[in-house]
């Protein structure tokens, strides 16, 4: 008997689903503030910098640098391949994502390397962004 695993995928809510119908589209968006301007993830009723109430989704650049990286051996979800590459990238606009890098060769990328995002097509309803990155001629082998 084969067992059919399920992959584990978000619950939109009305603050993020902005968020998951950009990715669709292939763009990456972040909420920033109207009042400081600064950027912030994840998208929450207040900004986190300045308690300011207004704030809108604006298109990202996608791209940034790693901020710390590790391989996932033992997944969440047997549903989830593993091992991936779970990192933190600090994009370009001052915010920080939570994503998977997709070029890993099974050592986590170097802190600071540069990233860009690609996407991730799930199924028809799904997009996941994830980063890969760009100046590979400088990763170990």
């Amino acid at each position: 008997m084969d067992l059919q695993l399920e992959r584990p995928l978000p619950t939109p809510s009305e603050l993020t689903a902005p968020f998951w119908a950009a990715a669709r589209e292939h763009r990456l968006v972040r909420p920033v503030c109207d009042d400081c301007t600064r950027s912030f993830f994840t998208p929450q009723l207040i900004c986190p910098h300045c308690l300011g109430e207004k704030w809108s989704y604006q298109t990202s650049t996608g791209r940034g640098s790693i901020y710390s990286s590790t391989i996932v051996h033992r997944p969440p979800s047997p549903a989830l391949p593993a091992p991936y590459e779970l990192a933190i990238v600090d994009i370009d606009e001052g915010w920080q994502l939570l994503t998977n890098i997709v070029t890993t060769e099974g050592t986590p990328t170097p802190i600071g390397t540069r990233v860009e995002v690609a996407w991730v097509e799930i199924d028809e309803n799904w997009t996941f962004p994830a980063f890969h990155a760009t100046d590979t001629e400088d990763l170990p082998r």
